[in-house]
């Protein structure tokens, strides 16, 4: 089928609405993993689910039981929140927090206090992630005041520090991931953000307030009179998590799928950001099923599966149980935030691509379809709809959700959220932050690209191949033309990209009607000449730059990492959080654009690009082009020996 008669079809077809009415109904649960508002959103979204037609809608059960391994991980146990109050002096003072008026406020995880609650001395540690910050402080038997940072990892730091110290509690008012100027704490003083205590049976319970109650008792505890009455009530148990799956059954290739993955735990009630997810899964389900039906469309060749779990571990069990399934995925699409209110929330919808550890077509595919499917307006000389009141652009591999799982395993598996988000995770992500015409430009682009792919044939394998082509002879000029003076920094990303690119170029192969590539020597002999466009226009642009001498190989970056677990990665563990502070300004004191945040993507495709042959340097100068980071290769040394003390890796002389 002509892809604009698609297009027009899905388009006349798919409502923002509904996925905003969905989404809608998912805020009414607090959905804490294996919490009962959890199960009764997940049992909601089955019943669209069904009622939307498709083939096979099942559950798998497994344990949230703190033992069951999944990936070599132990699963959490399950949590929920039952009742919260932290009042200044007694149980009659002045309310500062509750459960009942922001759910957030209890940190995943959380103990309870005595069953009546518990009077306590306040100590004002500031950020409390350094043990300087305890010193001199008598914090045994009371509860610590934590205030914000920009450092994600601080919250956790502070209650590991208390802990260690003999505290018995933290109250904070931590923001996550502040964006200067309009989610900064003091821009945005009311909302309480939900947080994650850094175990899953922590010793210490904790509670979170907004920003004036943390001033309100960082100055009582300035004049020596910081007490206050806390209540929590949370139970911690073994329980179970649900896979929610539908399938559209595929004809001749129905072995074959086209997965798309959300989540229906949420950060919090209301959350609405991670509730539409789920939602819109939903709908582009409904959308398909329905254009089936009519006979309005074909049904695809390829079997499209539609997943809801909780966040991560959900994915995990997926893995674990279905290897076969997992292998024969052609991509796996996490949508996470994609219904927010742009104006509302001061965000974008993204398109994260699929890391470059697994080059894939997927990532200039997708964007190919995000400029030609249709914008909420005409120009005015012409009947099309070109311009967006929705803003949708892509930006590189960025691990939030269960996209991050798939890379670990050889598949693509790119994320579509929204970002930056004032109330990401907040009391305040109610479902009036939500905006059906975000809901339909994610919509009509996923559900085409979800269709498209499960169509695809030889043919359209190779009018991938050119678009990828095309993409990167323009990348790679760009990247040339714009050279800042750091000739060698650039030609080793020009080299880097274009590897990327001719390996992204022979990977929609996977698309071709053959079994193999041996049974298809025209598209191989199209595979080569589209290989050699982008070596000859690599060739070209190199010319553009001066002539300069390659820097010194690091010595110490010629070892070789190999992993010695099956997982997901591990991230950053091993290094202390110390010396990821440290190592994060030494970053940036090379590359202005590196970040503390920057460690997590870095630490992803550490593992990612870990298989046994590349080398430290090599893996150091693959990150680097990936995100356009002049990294040196020392620093990701001392990243991989982390992990090779926590025994996720060994390190080996080149043979």
């Amino acid at each position: 089928m002509h892809r604009n008669k698609l297009i027009d079809l899905i388009r006349e077809e798919l409502s923002g609405d509904t996925a905003l009415e969905s989404a809608t109904h998912m805020t009414q649960f607090y959905r804490s993993p294996g919490s009962s508002g959890y199960h009764l959103a997940t049992d909601y979204v089955a019943q669209l689910f069904r009622k939307n037609n498709m083939d096979k809608v099942w559950v798998e059960r497994y344990p949230l039981d703190g033992e069951t391994k999944l990936l070599t991980q132990t699963m959490p146990l399950a949590w929920e929140p039952l009742h919260a109050e932290l009042r200044i002096g007694n149980q009659n003072g002045t309310l500062l927090v509750s459960y009942e008026t922001s759910p957030s406020c209890l940190p995943w995880w959380t103990p309870s206090t005595q069953k009546d609650g518990i009077a306590v001395d306040v100590i004002d540690v500031g950020a409390g992630d350094h043990p300087d910050d305890f010193e001199d402080k008598n914090v045994a038997g009371k509860a610590v005041l934590v205030r914000t940072t920009t450092i994600p990892g601080s919250f956790g730091q502070a209650v590991n520090l208390a802990t260690a110290y003999g505290a018995i509690g933290v109250i904070t008012d931590t923001l996550l991931y502040p964006t200067s100027p309009f989610r900064t704490r003091e821009s945005l003083p009311e909302p309480v953000q939900l947080l994650r205590m850094p175990s899953v049976t922590p010793k210490i319970w904790a509670i979170v307030v907004n920003h004036p109650a943390a001033e309100q008792l960082a100055s009582m505890a300035r004049h020596g009179g910081a007490k206050v009455w806390v209540n929590i009530q949370a139970k911690t148990f073994k329980g179970e998590a649900q896979n929610l799956f539908g399938d559209i059954i595929g004809t001749d290739k129905s072995n074959e799928f086209i997965h798309l993955v959300s989540h229906s735990t949420a950060g919090t009630k209301p959350g609405a950001n991670c509730a539409s997810g789920p939602a819109l899964m939903a709908e582009i389900g409904r959308v398909i099923t329905t254009l089936i039906a009519n006979g309005q469309i074909p049904r695809p060749k390829r079997t499209i599966r539609f997943q809801v779990n909780v966040e991560g571990h959900g994915t995990k069990h997926y893995i674990e149980s279905h290897p076969n399934d997992v292998d024969k995925t052609i991509v796996s699409f996490a949508l996470d935030s994609v219904g927010h209110d742009q104006h509302k929330s001061k965000s974008a919808l993204l398109f994260y691509r699929s890391p470059d550890s697994v080059p894939t077509f997927i990532n200039d595919y997708f964007v190919s379809l995000m400029e030609e499917t249709p914008k909420e307006t005409r120009w005015v000389f012409s009947n099309d709809n070109e311009i967006p009141f929705v803003n949708f652009t892509d930006l590189p591999y960025t691990p939030w959700s269960d996209n991050s799982y798939y890379p670990s395993l050889g598949k693509a598996s790119p994320l579509l959220m929204s970002w930056p988000d004032l109330y990401f995770h907040t009391d305040h992500l109610s479902a009036d932050m939500l905006d059906p015409a975000v809901f339909t430009r994610c919509g009509i682009t996923t559900t085409l690209a979800a269709l498209e792919l499960a169509y695809a044939d030889s043919q359209d394998a190779i009018n991938i191949m050119q678009e990828v082509t095309a993409r990167s002879e323009f990348r790679l000029s760009r990247i040339a033309l714009n050279n800042d003076g750091s000739a060698v920094y650039v030609k080793k990303r020009l080299l880097h990209l274009a590897n990327r690119d001719q390996e992204a170029v022979a990977s929609a192969m996977v698309l071709s009607d053959e079994p193999n590539s041996n049974g298809n020597s025209d598209i191989e002999a199209v595979i080569t000449k589209l290989q050699n466009r982008i070596k000859k226009r690599l060739s070209e642009v190199l010319k553009w730059l001066p002539n300069v001498t390659p820097n010194k190989a690091f010595d110490g970056g010629k070892v070789i990492p190999t992993r010695t677990v099956r997982r997901n990665g591990p991230g950053l563990a091993g290094t202390s959080y110390s010396a990821l502070l440290r190592i994060s300004q030494e970053m940036n004191a090379r590359d202005r654009r590196v970040r503390y945040d920057s460690l997590r993507i870095i630490g992803d495709e550490l593992w990612n690009f870990t298989d046994g042959e590349r080398s430290i340097n090599e893996i150091s100068d693959a990150i680097s082009a990936e995100f356009d980071f002049d990294l040196h290769p020392r620093h990701i040394l001392e990243l991989f020996e982390g992990l090779e003390r926590e025994k996720y890796v060994k390190l080996a002389a080149p043979k």
